[in-house]
């Protein structure tokens, strides 16, 4: 799929507001609790809609390479800064491995999990020679997704091979990405459902209703209002995103950042945590203890902006040596 200016920016928003909920933990302000309905549903949605492209063409081959490639771009950065992250903590391997939310790079493993599945789906696809089987089976993903993320549940996903392979953050966020693959392959479709008003407007309302039940009753909310709140959170941001398009355009330079930031994940991802070392502790008593309830806000996303703009320029630093780029930070 062609860039798009827009999508970049949704995308280094999402990311942005990833390092602001690692800040200080536990996060328990109101506009994070907000944020965290709309957040990784988002950035999963994007990076569906963005892996499909229903004009390549698939064969073995290209099943191998696409495989190799993004263990190489999503596999490799986690274990090299992950196990990096781990030693600097003093902490032990299995606290890393054994652990569903990987001392917190699980997000690339579930997301080349994600892929695999999708790549899989168009091998089979196009072994049937039959284009037009695409959106059947997209449709298919879709529904089996939304399917199997009833099996998310604390109570099996934390044994071994479970919590090694992040599956309970699989199940939770896989329809996500397979909506995202679904208004991908109907792409004008979408957008003009999202650009209508009353669509828009529906999805803020929904949005803010769900999310005022799961703050009232403390993220206790079930599947299918996760689903709902999740779904409206995305068309909400994806609307709003697009009807402000023209901010984030390569010819404004509000827009050159966020696209920056959204192209770059990776290593914000990555290396935001090194950074974050220690920060927390010194951080969250200013915000617990402040009088003023907008502290978590007016105090967290400046922080945030600061945190992802000098992960990136570590990242850059790292990127001057060839080897780290192409196998730590899934460089070309």
């Amino acid at each position: 799929m062609k860039r798009i200016g827009y999508i970049d920016a949704l995308r280094g928003l999402t990311m942005i507001l990833v390092v602001f909920s690692h800040l200080y933990i536990p996060n328990h302000s109101v506009i994070n609790l907000l944020f965290i309905n709309f957040r990784m549903p988002l950035f999963f949605f994007i990076s569906g809609l963005i892996s499909m492209r229903v004009e390549q063409t698939w064969d073995g081959a290209e099943l191998r390479r696409r495989l190799g490639s993004k263990a190489r771009t999503l596999l490799l950065p986690i274990l090299f800064f992950g196990l990096l992250y781990t030693a600097v903590r003093g902490l032990s391997l299995e606290a890393f491995l054994i652990n569903k939310h990987k001392l917190g790079f699980w997000f690339t493993l579930v997301l080349f999990e994600m892929l695999s599945i999708y790549y899989v789906v168009r091998y089979a696809v196009a072994r049937r020679d039959a284009n037009h089987r695409l959106g059947r089976a997209v449709a298919y993903m879709l529904v089996g997704a939304v399917a199997v993320s009833f099996l998310w549940s604390e109570r099996w996903m934390t044994s071994a091979v479970p919590s090694l392979l992040s599956l309970s953050c699989l199940l939770r966020y896989l329809p996500f990405f397979a909506f995202g693959l679904f208004a991908g392959y109907h792409r004008k479709v979408f957008d003009a459902a999202v650009d209508r008003t009353d669509v828009y407007v529906g999805a803020l309302v929904l949005f803010g209703v769900l999310s005022w039940a799961n703050i009232r009753w403390d993220g206790g909310i079930d599947v299918i209002l996760c689903l709902a709140v999740g779904l409206a959170g995305i068309v909400m941001m994806y609307g709003t995103f697009r009807r402000l398009a023209g901010y984030f355009e390569d010819n404004t330079l509000v827009g050159r950042c966020m696209q920056y930031v959204g192209r770059h994940t990776l290593e914000v991802y990555v290396l935001h945590y090194f950074l974050l070392i220690g920060f927390g502790a010194s951080l969250y008593p200013y915000v617990a203890t402040s009088a003023f309830p907008l502290s978590p806000v007016v105090v967290g996303l400046p922080l945030a902006v600061a945190i992802a703009t000098a992960s990136l320029g570590l990242g850059w630093l790292l990127c001057r040596n060839k080897y780290i780029a192409y196998y730590a930070l899934g460089k070309r």
